[in-house]
C-alpha cells in the first residue's frame, strides 16, 4: 500500500488546512475570460452615489468610458434631444449607436424582428446567437448582454454587473433592438 502520509501543518493550523493548500495547488490554471466592464457599483458611485440612468451606464460599459463621459457622447450625439447638464433620463437607440461610433466601438446592428418576433430575451439567448458582447434595448431598459455560448449569458447594466440571465434579470423582457460589439475594450 503506497504512503499517504501528509505533511505536518504549519503551527495553529488543523490538519484541513494541509488538505485545502494541497487541493489548490492540484487545480489546472484558470480558464482565460474575456474582458469584463466596471460593474454597477462603481457606475453608482460615479454618479454621486444615484443609480444611473440604463442608457448613459450601457453606453459607459461598452466604451470604458466613466458615467459622464458617456452623458456628454450622447449630449454630442444629439444636442438638441438632451439638456446641457444634469441627468440623461430617456435616451434613443440612435444616440446610443452614435455614441458607440464617436468612441471607435466598432458594432454591426442586427434585426431580431425577423428571426424571433416579439420574443424573450431568453429565446434570444437561446436561439443561434453567436457567443459575444451585444448592446441590447429590450422592452423600455438599454443593457449589455455577454454571450458565452450554449444559451449561457450574463447581463450588464445600471442595476447588474455579470448577472447570469434569468426570468429576474430581464430574461421575460422582449427584445427589440441589438447591436453585436466587434470592436472596443470589450471585444478585445
Amino acid at each position: 500500500m503506497p504512503d499517504v502520509t501528509l505533511p505536518a501543518p504549519a503551527p495553529g493550523l488543523s490538519p484541513g488546512c494541509v488538505l485545502a493548500s494541497l487541493a489548490l495547488t492540484a487545480l489546472p490554471p484558470r480558464r482565460l475570460r474575456a474582458a469584463e466592464p466596471r460593474g454597477h457599483l462603481a457606475l453608482t458611485e460615479e454618479n454621486g452615489g444615484l443609480t444611473p440612468w440604463c442608457g448613459p451606464a450601457a453606453v459607459a460599459l461598452a466604451t470604458g468610458r466613466t458615467y459622464q463621459a458617456a452623458g456628454d457622447l450622447l449630449r454630442a450625439s444629439a444636442p438638441a434631444w438632451y439638456p446641457e447638464s444634469g441627468p440623461i433620463v430617456t435616451a434613443y437607440w440612435r444616440d446610443l449607436l452614435a455614441a458607440l461610433r464617436q468612441s471607435g466601438v466598432e458594432h454591426e446592428v442586427l434585426d431580431p424582428s425577423s428571426e424571433l418576433p416579439r420574443n424573450s430575451l431568453l429565446r434570444f439567448v437561446r436561439g443561434n446567437l453567436a457567443p459575444g458582447w451585444y448592446l441590447l434595448r429590450v422592452t423600455d431598459h438599454f443593457l449589455l448582454l455577454h454571450h458565452e455560448g450554449f444559451g449561457v449569458a450574463t447581463v450588464h447594466d445600471n442595476r447588474h454587473s455579470g448577472a447570469l440571465l434569468g426570468a429576474r434579470t430581464h430574461g421575460r423582457r422582449k427584445v427589440t433592438h441589438v447591436a453585436r460589439l466587434v470592436g472596443g475594450p470589450l471585444a478585445a
